[in-house]
């Protein structure tokens, strides 16, 4: 899986990256096909606090399906992935969940 982080407007002072691939490596053991993770950091420019908000992007890309995109807006980057991930981790385990009809059949896959 290739993992890219990207920090934009002064984020990355706040932004630990090292735990950061660790999370996203993470995800595999619900998808051990995931190709691509991408996580972007900026401030936000077009909120009247935007000095206190921090986005966070994240990108999964999964072959054969269609990539998972969430913006999460929070006061720091760590809040901000955290957020995000956990959102990618629930629509990952939703989608997996829909695809078979009873855990059995998840189990043994």
């Amino acid at each position: 899986m290739i993992v890219s982080i990207t920090c934009r407007h002064d984020t990355e002072a706040h932004v630990g990256r090292n735990e950061i691939v660790r999370e996203l490596m993470a995800l595999t053991q619900y998808v051990p096909t995931i190709t691509r993770a991408q996580a972007v950091f900026s401030k936000e420019t077009h909120h009247r606090k935007s000095k206190d908000l921090v986005t966070c992007h994240l990108s999964i890309h999964i072959p054969n399906r269609r990539p998972i995109d969430i913006y999460e807006h929070q006061p720091s980057g760590s809040q901000a992935f955290d957020e995000a991930r956990e959102q990618v981790v629930n629509q990952i385990t939703r989608d997996l969940s829909s695809k078979y009809h009873s855990p059995r059949q998840l189990l043994a896959e």
